[in-house]
């Protein structure tokens, strides 16, 4: 019994593959390669951005403080800024801020250049605030995004200022409304300055009238939150 022909060949053969192992490990070492360089020209910057902040890193941070309505006080944010002047509100304009990570700063007042309605003046942000917001930023990320408090449960940072001394300083209690943000200089502790001087150390605050009675006005110059977002990231 003869056996069955094979089928008929369509004429066509495979070629013999040219990916040889000597050319595979070639071109694997030429990706490595490439891949190395383009991680040479970037430097370390790229690793920041994928670790914490570590004590002692100094960060550059875009910021919003925000009132217990809140409402801007300060902002490095221009938009924001001129948004809520629009719309009749308080606010400050700040350049980005540097603050240590995670060390305590043992000055009473940082003074920070702002801009109010066209004038250059400084904000002052008190010790504890500072503590706060360096404390808060362990661990965060280049580019990433927080909400600090700023809430001093010891000192809550409310005064009371009688009728007469208001007027002096601002305008008639009866043209005062409750939760009205007011702008008020204070000099070195905070105490509000009720002399005509202007002190070498004079910095700003938004004060808000928390609560109006016959003894005069409670009125609060402390802050709830800060937003913040690190743009910029030095490694000790």
């Amino acid at each position: 019994m003869k056996p069955k022909n094979k089928e008929k060949s369509n004429g066509k053969t495979k070629k013999a593959s040219t990916w040889t192992g000597t050319k595979i490990v070639l071109v694997v070492v030429c990706v490595l390669l490439a891949v190395f360089m383009i991680v040479s020209s970037l430097g370390v910057s790229w690793l920041t951005s994928l670790k914490g902040t570590q004590p002692g890193d100094m960060a550059t941070v875009a910021y919003t403080i925000y009132d217990d309505q809140n409402r801007p006080v300060v902002t490095t944010n221009s938009k924001l800024y001129n948004e809520t002047l629009a719309k009749g509100g308080t606010v400050f304009y700040s350049n980005p801020l540097q603050v240590p990570v995670n060390v305590t700063t043992t000055t009473n007042i940082t003074r920070i250049p702002v801009v109010y309605q066209q004038y250059q003046t400084y904000f002052g942000l008190f010790r504890d605030e500072m503590n706060q917001i360096s404390t808060g930023l362990s661990g965060m990320k280049l580019n990433e995004q927080k909400r600090i408090s700023l809430v001093m449960p010891k000192d809550p940072l409310e005064t009371q200022i009688t009728a007469d001394q208001f007027e002096l300083l601002v305008k008639p209690i009866n043209e005062t409304r409750v939760n009205e943000q007011i702008v008020l200089a204070l000099a070195d502790h905070p105490q509000i300055n009720l002399d005509n001087t202007t002190p070498v150390d004079q910095y700003m605050r938004t004060f808000y009238v928390k609560g109006i009675s016959p003894e005069g006005l409670n009125m609060k110059y402390g802050y709830s939150t800060i937003e913040i977002q690190i743009i910029n990231l030095k490694n000790r």
